[in-house]
């Protein structure tokens, strides 16, 4: 049943995407919607514009409070955005008759379909759009929303019942989480990232947890074998594995081909040799996506052939560009240490790693691990100094001012090394964009400019 919000009083607060959907959400069921943000009025509406929300924005708020005024009256509730903290003075200061809930949860309480909710360290977004593909591919309407883009609010109430919603969900949003109740929960990994925000790691853990905690009872919860926290998490919904099949998976690969089980034997799927993406980070993530099909009761034929044809994802190891033999591949959205590894474990071609960025409180010395096919690494932005010293005499390095300058050096440092050689330049950065970028986006399309700066050649891409 859908909550009753007519002639109440909601402040919504961070009026960039996610507040924005909340705020329409709210107006359109008759709430008088306060839209709050500390920035001053004119970076919100630069915001706004820079986002595609100009349009959307006006019909969100019935009044806006910015640059740090704040509404005298107390509300009836108040969302908060994933960037809000919780711990905010002024929500802080609030009575606690008044619930602070944030964006995703006011979403899901307005939403009919069922819910298949991931989160992780890394592989999120392609998981969560992989899953919507194989439901798709089996007639069902999949709508892939979340973190990765589309708040969950913003089409929430035109979703009918027989819909499912794959939903990516950030450690942010599981801090506010109330009633939140998926029908898969699924935690992918878990390394260090958001160090930032959190105290410590077990901090961040403690907040990935809530999605085990969450699971509804009657559906399941999907972790990876090789992620010894998520599968010690109590839940009261079922576990399902993928991963090891010898440590218990029940989805998993053998032969070089993703099988499963059922009823104790083991079904063959498809051979990987078919899959439309093989990286090392993406055969995991087909393991993650095909236990929730199954789950979900999705038919064996059209899972393999959603696997066959999903086209992957804007900015997450993607060629997007050619120089002669040198291929340009962004991997902006490698945001943190454990996602620049999982992408150049057995990488099998030469690489010269453009990395750096503002920090997150992580330490650089696993990306040690994973130099054997780097020729060359350039560093960029606030982090680039202590990358740099952390790989400093086991892999050439060198400094650049900007991200044009940084792809020029790199494709130098191929030219050099490897004349003739195919070999790729990788925008791989280890760090969030903020120092120099609005977003990662816009991180990789600024890449990409640079590419075509030196000539090289657009590769026809999918979208995000």
């Amino acid at each position: 049943m859908k909550p009753d919000v007519k002639g109440q009083t909601w402040w919504v607060i961070g009026l960039a995407r996610s507040g924005c959907a909340a705020g329409v959400l709210l107006r359109h069921h008759g709430a008088r919607v306060i839209g709050i943000d500390d920035n001053e009025i004119e970076m919100v509406h630069r915001r706004w514009e820079r986002e595609g929300l100009s349009l959307l924005a006006p019909r969100a708020f019935d009044e806006l409070a910015t640059g740090g005024t704040w509404p005298q009256d107390h509300p009836h509730a108040v969302v908060i955005s994933p960037g809000v903290p919780p711990t905010h003075p002024q929500l802080l200061a609030l009575p606690s008759s008044v619930e602070v809930i944030g964006e995703m949860e006011l979403g899901a309480s307005f939403c009919r379909a069922d819910l298949v909710a991931i989160t992780g360290t890394n592989g999120k977004s392609t998981t969560t759009e992989l899953i919507a593909h194989l439901i798709r591919k089996s007639g069902l309407r999949a709508e892939a929303l979340g973190n990765l883009g589309t708040p969950l609010s913003q089409i929430a109430d035109d979703l009918p019942a027989k819909a499912v919603v794959s939903l990516e969900v950030s450690s942010f949003q599981l801090e506010t989480v109330k009633n939140f109740s998926p029908m898969v929960g699924m935690v992918l990994n878990l390394a260090p990232d958001h160090l930032d925000r959190y105290p410590d790691l077990e901090a961040y853990f403690r907040a990935k947890q809530v999605m085990a905690q969450r699971t509804a009872a009657h559906g399941h919860f999907i972790t990876w074998t090789e992620c010894p926290e998520a599968r010690s998490w109590e839940t009261s919904a079922p576990k399902f594995l993928f991963g090891e099949k010898d440590h218990g998976a029940q989805v998993f690969y053998e032969n070089e081909i993703l099988c499963f089980v059922i009823e104790g034997q083991t079904v063959p799927l498809l051979p990987i040799r078919e899959f439309a993406l093989q990286s090392p980070p993406n055969l995991l993530n087909a393991l993650a996506a095909v236990a929730a099909g199954l789950v979900l009761g999705l038919d064996e034929k059209s899972m393999a052939q959603g696997l066959r044809d999903f086209p992957g994802l804007a900015h997450r190891q993607q060629w997007v560009a050619s120089l002669g033999n040198i291929r340009y591949i962004n991997d902006t959205k490698a945001t943190n240490v454990h996602a620049v590894c999982a992408g150049l474990d057995g990488y099998n071609r030469p690489v010269a790693l453009i990395a750096g960025g503002s920090g997150k409180g992580e330490s650089y010395e696993p990306l040690k691990k994973v130099m054997g096919s780097v020729v060359q690494v350039v560093t960029i932005g606030e982090e680039g100094p202590a990358i740099g010293k952390a790989l400093e005499g086991l892999v050439p390095v060198k400094a650049a001012k900007n991200l044009d300058e940084a792809v020029k050096l790199a494709t130098l440092s191929l030219q050099e090394a490897k004349p003739g050689a195919d070999a790729d330049v990788m925008l791989s950065p280890a760090c969030a964009s903020f120092d120099m970028f609005a977003s990662y986006r816009h991180r990789g399309e600024a890449f990409l400019e640079s590419a075509l700066k030196l000539g090289a050649q657009a590769r026809e891409v999918s979208g995000e």
